[in-house]
């Protein structure tokens, strides 16, 4: 069975226009180095929280880190 990923790449460019490693972005938010990564490659999707804490320190809008599961109205 094949699970296709949709990569988030714009939440790794503004993670990278930052200058954040994935490790010190997990630092920052308070989770790990994997789930950073898996959220980059969309495994996984974050919480309300931690949607809006990635957002605070990357400086971008839910719906354009995240536009797979959020939609702007």
């Amino acid at each position: 069975m094949h699970l296709s990923v949709h990569k988030r790449q714009k939440l790794i460019n503004a993670r990278t226009t930052k200058g954040l490693s994935r490790p010190k972005l997990a630092q920052l938010t308070g989770v790990t180095f994997e789930h950073i990564k898996s959220l980059e490659y969309g495994r996984v999707n974050p919480s309300i929280p931690l949607m809006f804490k990635l957002c605070g320190i990357l400086e971008a809008a839910p719906e354009d880190l995240f536009e797979d599961i959020v939609r702007a109205q």
